[in-house]
């Protein structure tokens, strides 16, 4: 199991590496990232959605991880508000940490890792639980972010309808439905299709690990390190919600592969989308980047830890 993870953090610092020396710049950094959310990433999630024999059982299972997941990334805002407020952060950052602490890479990250470690089903769960994050995301995540805005917009039918439409046009949204309408059809797809997307999507595990490895070279650890509240956020992120969520899915009736899913899907660093929606609404871009450097470094070891532990206890 290390072995397939030193395999990917080795790709990661191959990105990193290569962003050092000057081969990969700004303008193929940002090109390998729409290469993976646009093309990559849809391609692989149809080809192993669309193989998947949809029987009463994974639909269920899909369901389900999509409702719990939704469930948790509301009460990790609730955590992560009291946190802020009992640790007095600074009302300009306040709101960006809590986001980075609820946040997860789970698809950069989560995707390759739930398919190698979990197969098909992990992958389409995980595809459960970023749906429910996007969810988060379109209703209090914005919210969130623009809540030090003074004369911000509030919620109307069309703000609403539009959000809707964001959420269902999502490459990856939209590649689930696609895969999803495939996997429920009595025929599956001509064989050089499916080839063609097997080998397309195949690009996208490393290509993302390589972004990753790219963009985190831009951070200077030795600054970062000394930021406590940094500190405080990433290891919100990585060890104390992954905790709860273990300790409240350990006693619920469901299948041990969602288990795994839902704590591995709280266990991931930072999501970048953090930073986005940071620079997007005007807030500290810094305080997000600190969290998803440090956060995505110490993942390293913590995301292994993680894997070992839930397939060890659930399956």
């Amino acid at each position: 199991m290390y072995a397939k993870y030193f395999v990917l953090f080795a790709i990661l610092f191959t990105g990193w590496f290569l962003r050092k020396i000057n081969f990969i710049d700004d303008q193929m950094n940002h090109s390998i990232n729409k290469l993976i959310v646009y093309f990559a990433y849809p391609c692989m999630i149809v080809h192993n959605i669309g193989g998947i024999e949809m029987t009463p059982t994974v639909i269920r299972q899909f369901a389900i991880t999509f409702g719990i997941s939704l469930v948790f990334f509301y009460l990790y805002a609730v955590i992560a508000r009291l946190y802020t407020k009992a640790r007095k952060f600074p009302d300009d950052m306040s709101n960006v940490s809590e986001f980075a602490m609820m946040l997860p890479n789970n698809g950069f990250m989560g995707f390759p890792v739930s398919l190698i470690f979990f197969g098909e089903t992990g992958l389409l769960l995980m595809l459960a639980h970023n749906s429910a994050m996007n969810i988060y995301i379109f209703t209090y995540g914005i919210k969130l972010m623009r809540r030090n805005n003074r004369g911000q917009r509030k919620m109307t039918p069309n703000l609403f309808i539009r959000a809707v439409f964001k959420f269902i046009l999502n490459p990856n949204i939209l590649a689930l439905i696609i895969g999803l309408i495939v996997s429920l059809t009595p025929h599956s797809l001509p064989e050089a299709v499916d080839e063609y997307l097997l080998y397309i999507g195949g690009v996208s595990t490393p290509m993302a690990m390589i972004f990753i490895g790219s963009s985190l070279s831009n951070y200077k650890l030795s600054e970062t390190l000394r930021d406590l509240r940094t500190l405080e956020a990433s290891a919100m992120k990585l060890i104390w919600l992954p905790l709860i969520t273990m300790g409240i899915v350990y006693a619920l009736p469901i299948a041990g592969i969602i288990k795994c899913i839902v704590i591995l899907g709280a266990a991931f660093p930072t999501a970048a989308t953090v930073s986005m929606l940071a620079e997007q609404e005007g807030q500290s871009v810094a305080t997000a980047s600190r969290v998803l450097f440090i956060s995505t470094l110490a993942s390293m070891a913590t995301v292994p830890l993680v894997i070992n532990l839930v397939t060890g206890m659930f399956l």
